[in-house]
C-alpha cells in the first residue's frame, strides 16, 4: 500500500520547494486512498489478473481469519522484449500491421 508515512525519497530542495513537494505528496496520498478511485476485486482460485505495473498503483488488502490461505503468483515481462519479439514475428509473417 502507498503510505504517506513511509518516508520514501525526498530530493534536496530549498524550503519553499520542499514544502510544495510534501503538499503534493499529501495530495497524492489523499487521492490514492479516496474510495472513488479504488477498485476492489475478490479473486477466486484460477482467476488471472493482468495489469501494467507502470500504469497502475495496486495493493492487496489485509487477510481476515475467515479468508483462508492466500497464494499469489507474480510474473513480470519486459515491455521492450515483448515488442521486439512481436516485431520479429510480424516481419517473418510478412504482415504490415
Amino acid at each position: 500500500r502507498f503510505s504517506s508515512k513511509s518516508g520514501q525519497y525526498a530530493p534536496p530542495l530549498g524550503d519553499e520547494k520542499m514544502a510544495a513537494f510534501y503538499r503534493a505528496r499529501r495530495r497524492f496520498s489523499e487521492l490514492a486512498h479516496d474510495p472513488k478511485y479504488v477498485l476492489s476485486l475478490q479473486l477466486k482460485p484460477g482467476d488471472l489478473l493482468i495489469f501494467d505495473n507502470q500504469r497502475l498503483l495496486h495493493a492487496r488488502s489485509g487477510i481476515a481469519p475467515t479468508d483462508g490461505e492466500r497464494w499469489v503468483q507474480g510474473a513480470y515481462f519486459d515491455r521492450d522484449g515483448l515488442w521486439l519479439n512481436y516485431e520479429r514475428w510480424r516481419r517473418r509473417a510478412g504482415t504490415s500491421e
